[in-house]
């Protein structure tokens, strides 16, 4: 894996990890929209081929 893949799976992990753990924050809604913004923007699309709705879905499916 080169640097650049690296730093893009780290970048997208991350931000499942912060996603998952604003279910335990007061103002964690803001924090979701936040990142499902991230998820389905361009700089997104640029850096990875994952389908964002279905990261946010499996992500949404780990809360229920």
């Amino acid at each position: 894996m080169n640097p650049y893949e690296a730093l893009t799976n780290a970048v997208i992990l991350q931000a499942a990890k912060d996603y998952r753990a604003s279910w335990k924050k007061k103002n964690g809604a803001d924090e979701r929209r936040q990142i499902r913004d991230f998820f389905r923007s361009r700089l997104f699309a640029n850096i990875t081929d994952i389908n964002p709705d279905y990261l946010i879905e499996r992500l949404e499916a780990e809360h229920q």
